[in-house]
This record gives C-alpha cells, sequence and structure tokens, in this order.
C-alpha cells in the first residue's frame, strides 16, 4: 500500500464518522424546523410528506460541501458522476476545507440550488421539475451513502432515482422549499466542522489572523468552538447517537401524522392537545 493510500485510509475513518453526523444533523434541523409535531419548533410549518422528504434532502445536503474531496463519501456516492462533481470541485475551491467550507461557499451553493430548481421541461403536458429531480438524486445519493443505506453503484442509483422521482410527484412546492433544504444542509456542515479541532474558513477568500492565537481562532484564520474535539471522536458519537433518537422520535410522529390526516382527514390525538 503506498503512501497516498495510507493517508486515503487514514482519512476516511473519521470521516465515515463525520459523514453520518452531517447527515443527521442536517435532518434533525429541517425536522425541528418545519414539523409540527411535539419535539419541534415548527417555525416553518409544512405538510408530513414534505417535512419528511425534505429531511432526506437536507441530510444529502449537509454533506454537499464535503463534494471538495476526491476520496470522501460523496465522491463514491453515486458513480461515475458523483466522483467528476467532486473532482471538479475540489479543483476549483482549492482543495478540501477551503472555499466550500465558508459563509460564501453556503450562499453559491444555495444560489446554484435557486437556479436549478426553476428549471422545468415539459412533460406530457405537465412542466416537470427537471433541476428539483437532478438535485434530488445527488442528495439522497450522498445521504443514503453517509447513512449506509446503500453499497454498491446499483443501489445508490436504485434509491436515488426512485426517491426523486416520488418527491417531485408528491411534494409539488419542492421548487420553493429545496434551496432552503440545502442551505439549511450547508449551514449544519459549517457547524458541525466548526464543533472540532480543525475549524473551518469562514470568511474565506479572507483568513485573518488573530491577534492571539486561541483554539478559537486559529493562525491559519479557521474558526472553531471545538466541543467534539477531534473528527471520530467518543463526543461526536455521542452527540450523533441523540441526534439519531430525536430524528426517529419526530420523524415516527410525522408519519403517523400524516397517515392520520390521510385515512381520517383529521389529526392524531397527541397532536391535538398539543395546539
Amino acid at each position: 500500500m503506498g503512501e497516498d493510500d495510507v493517508s486515503a485510509t487514514a482519512w476516511r475513518a473519521p470521516e465515515k464518522m463525520m459523514s453520518h453526523a452531517h447527515a443527521t444533523t442536517g435532518a434533525a434541523a429541517w425536522l425541528a424546523v418545519t414539523a409540527t409535531v411535539p419535539w419541534a419548533a415548527g417555525w416553518v410549518p409544512l405538510p408530513p410528506a414534505e417535512v419528511l422528504s425534505g429531511a432526506v434532502a437536507t441530510a444529502g445536503a449537509a454533506l454537499l460541501l464535503d463534494a471538495d474531496h476526491h476520496a470522501g463519501t460523496i465522491a463514491r456516492s453515486l458513480p461515475p458522476v458523483s466522483r467528476w462533481v467532486a473532482r471538479g470541485l475540489g479543483f476549483l475551491s482549492g482543495g478540501h476545507r477551503h472555499a466550500t467550507h465558508s459563509l460564501l461557499g453556503v450562499l453559491g451553493a444555495g444560489l446554484i440550488a435557486r437556479a436549478l430548481s426553476a428549471l422545468r421541461v415539459p412533460v406530457a403536458g405537465e412542466d416537470f421539475q427537471l433541476g428539483a429531480w437532478l438535485m434530488i438524486v445527488l442528495l439522497v445519493a450522498f445521504a443514503a451513502k453517509a447513512l449506509r443505506v446503500t453499497r454498491g453503484w446499483l443501489s445508490s442509483w436504485a434509491v436515488s432515482l426512485t426517491v426523486a422521482t416520488a418527491t417531485t410527484w408528491f411534494a409539488p412546492e419542492t421548487t420553493w422549499w429545496l434551496p432552503a433544504a440545502v442551505v439549511l444542509g450547508c449551514l449544519c456542515h459549517l457547524a458541525g466542522d466548526a464543533l472540532t479541532s480543525q475549524g473551518v474558513p469562514l470568511l474565506w477568500p479572507l483568513r485573518p489572523s488573530p491577534a492571539v492565537v486561541t483554539p478559537l481562532w486559529r493562525r491559519n484564520g479557521h474558526f472553531a468552538l471545538p466541543l467534539l474535539g477531534n473528527a471520530g471522536s467518543r463526543r461526536e458519537l455521542v452527540f450523533v447517537a441523540v441526534v439519531d433518537v430525536y430524528i426517529f422520535c419526530v420523524a415516527a410522529m410525522t408519519a403517523v401524522q400524516g397517515a392520520s390526516g390521510a385515512l381520517t382527514g383529521g389529526v392524531p390525538s397527541w397532536l391535538a392537545a398539543t395546539v
């Protein structure tokens, strides 16, 4: 095994953990903001189907910033397209944790998502949301790979195409909430990386040097609040476990809410008691 292979293998161990953490925090943030069940804020209430489909999209968007690394989860999620995307973005951004891991990178992702969400083509007399469909194919592939839902290329393509088609069919408001999901996911990614020791270059292309170097503001211009320590730490494992439980509970209650509304036109008693 060559030196490059050794470094890539060593990098992938904590990267797998961070990928899972990014995906789950993105999904949890979307559920907290859009769901109208207990334990969710419901600041932007959406129908249950859009809450659940948006959680999947946001989980994928929370991995989008790591598309700048040719050996990461993103690059292996939907071959060969994902590898092309990773190599191109890595070249344009200057490598891993550079342009993409900044506020400017998040803004760029949001603008691209907004432009794609407006892309429609006529299909059988209807406007098909082609841009939204393309984004969801990629985002679902990212999330499914990080959460180990898919393994090989065949399952990745099958799951991504199926979920993207179902989402654009059953969630007609995709064109407005998808850019929001992308931005929210990217912000969750930045926050997650900022909680590690390495930090993020929030102000890229500016790299201001601190008057006094601290773990919060590093000499290379990265900002951090290293509560989780190094990537893949036990603290991160505990954090991810708590987030996973939150996602399971809120998603389950949202699914019950949607099923109840579809069958009876009403809401569950536990939900009615909270409003």
